[in-house]
């Protein structure tokens, strides 16, 4: 692997490759099923990124989208390929299926995990308990080591 592909890579952490390839994944399969010659799925053209986000506004939400699209345009950065799509529409698309977004992809912010929510969830195991016992430790190793 060429060392500049390394450098790139590096600039992403593992779960954000996980996710940009996700993208990458529902954008081949998109291009597949409107029989998107292959040749033409890279580099991407204005018209076909927009089919995409117009194709899954309505059924996923603004951040999916969104990250599909840095997804694939960090597959093109990384294989050298031009990006030159027509950003104003690209972005303006991306808000609009934001706003279009079912009720079903949109999640309310959750409460953060504090020290004190740990303290309440401790209060309620059994110290004998050797599963409360193995929670416990994984509770406050992935805390821990998130912080």
């Amino acid at each position: 692997m060429p060392h500049h592909t390394i450098v790139i890579l590096q600039g992403w952490t593992e779960s954000i490759r996980a996710a940009y390839g996700s993208g990458l994944l529902v954008y081949h399969i998109f291009c597949d099923s409107r029989d998107i010659p292959e040749i033409e799925h890279t580099p991407a053209s204005s018209a076909t990124i927009s089919s995409f986000i117009s194709a899954l506004a309505g059924s996923y939400s603004g951040q999916t989208i969104q990250g599909y699209i840095y997804g694939i345009h960090a597959w093109h950065m990384l294989n050298g390929l031009p990006w030159s799509l027509h950003e104003d529409q690209i972005n303006t698309m991306l808000k609009g299926a934001a706003r279009l977004a079912p009720p079903s992809a949109k999640q309310d912010l959750c409460s953060p995990v504090t020290t004190e929510v740990i303290r309440a969830i401790k209060s309620q195991l059994q110290d004998n308990d050797p599963f409360n016992t193995a929670f416990f430790v994984c509770l406050t190793t992935t805390f821990y080591s998130a912080a």
